[in-house]
C-alpha cells in the first residue's frame, strides 16, 4: 500500500491553487476536478489529479501582448 499517495482536503487544494474553497467546490460541481468520496460527507483529492488539472490549464502562446 506504499504506492497510495496522501490525499488532500478541499482546504489544502484551495491553498495550493491560491483560490477559495468555494472555487474548489464550484470546480468539483462543474466536473473539472475529480474528487474521492470518503463516507457520506468527506471529500479528498489525489495530488496527481490536482497536478493534471494544473497541467491542463497551462496556456502557451507566441503572441504575448507587450
Amino acid at each position: 500500500m506504499s504506492d497510495i499517495e496522501p490525499l488532500l482536503t478541499r482546504k489544502e487544494v484551495a491553498k495550493l491553487l491560491q483560490v477559495s474553497t468555494k472555487t474548489i467546490l464550484r470546480l468539483e460541481r462543474q466536473g473539472k476536478i475529480a474528487r474521492v468520496q470518503i463516507g457520506d460527507n468527506g471529500v479528498r483529492f489525489k495530488p496527481s489529479t490536482i497536478r493534471a488539472f494544473i497541467d491542463g490549464r497551462e496556456i502557451f502562446s507566441n503572441n504575448i501582448e507587450r
